[in-house]
């Protein structure tokens, strides 16, 4: 009963902050089971009925959405994840994470179910894009055909606000196994993109913590992994938990939410490992970089 009414005072108080809000989104990413539990996902199942409560207009996951690694056949993970998903009352997007598509085998079952793996939509005046930074199995990898996709997408922008997801935050070093190469091809081929799209902020998940969020050229580039029952080590030290974040778009700009567990935090409150991890960025020109 305690946990209810907490939760029911949490809701109230949320949704009078979020009342001038035009458009609502959830991000959230590595909502993945454990290896001994694949087909358990009760922590993301939990997540889901506080998702549902709050009313979203829609939800994007930033991948890890099984447990996948070493198994020959995933498929019934996948049969029960996409049980699960139907409880979502928003329109729900995705893209995969290293623990979905690990292999070519993996890659070849998830594009059979979901059929791709990068798209865009629009949403009111909002345009989304969900792009797979880990082709041919290298964790950062965007291939050529995929980025003549995003050239064109973005291509004479007729909405207001543009937003980015992907799975692999290749601006940050503490982002293992992640190739120099990448890093940069993201910087001198993806990021100049960008601002011309109307592109306000890029969302990934992969490390499992919130932070620290980079600006690059004025675009924010969040880390956002809190869906995990593994978080950062670091991170929860900290006082961090698991969460997502509840993006208001208006037109006075947007505004990132960090819900963790029964809170509403802003993004700098929610940003505990600034000093830990604050020089471990990618510096592409230190003139457009935000330190």
């Amino acid at each position: 009963m305690k946990k209810f009414l907490t939760g029911i005072l949490f809701l109230i108080c949320l949704s009078a902050h979020l009342i001038s809000a035009d458009l609502r989104f959830v991000v959230i990413a590595d909502t993945n089971p454990e290896f001994f539990k694949q087909k358990d996902f009760s922590h993301f199942e939990q997540v889901i009925e506080q998702i549902n409560r709050l009313k979203p207009d829609l939800v994007i996951n930033l991948g890890d959405l099984i447990y996948g690694y070493g198994l020959k056949s995933t498929r019934p993970q996948w049969e029960r994840y996409l049980q699960v998903i139907k409880k979502i009352e928003a329109p729900y997007y995705q893209i995969p994470g290293n623990h979905d598509v690990f292999n070519e085998r993996a890659r070849q079952v998830y594009l059979d179910i979901f059929k791709r793996s990068y798209l865009s939509l629009d949403f009111k005046n909002c345009h989304f894009v969900l792009l797979d930074n880990l082709e041919d199995g290298l964790w950062g990898k965007i291939g050529s055909e995929q980025l003549a996709w995003l050239e064109k997408d973005l291509t004479n922008p007729y909405w207001e606000s543009a937003f980015v997801f992907v799975h692999i935050p290749v601006w940050d070093l503490k982002a293992r196994n992640v190739r120099q190469e990448w890093r940069q091809f993201w910087f001198e081929k993806i990021h100049p993109l960008l601002p011309n799209g109307r592109v306000k902020a890029v969302f990934a998940g992969h490390s499992h913590r919130f932070g620290p969020t980079r600006i690059y050229d004025g675009i924010f580039y969040y880390i956002a992994g809190g869906g995990s029952s593994r978080l950062h080590k670091e991170f929860v030290r900290r006082g961090g938990g698991n969460f997502f974040l509840l993006v208001e778009v208006s037109t006075n700009g947007f505004k990132v939410n960090v819900v963790m567990g029964n809170q509403l935090l802003s993004e700098q409150e929610a940003d505990l490992l600034k000093e830990v991890f604050g020089p471990f960025f990618y510096q592409p020109d230190l003139r457009n970089s935000n330190k």
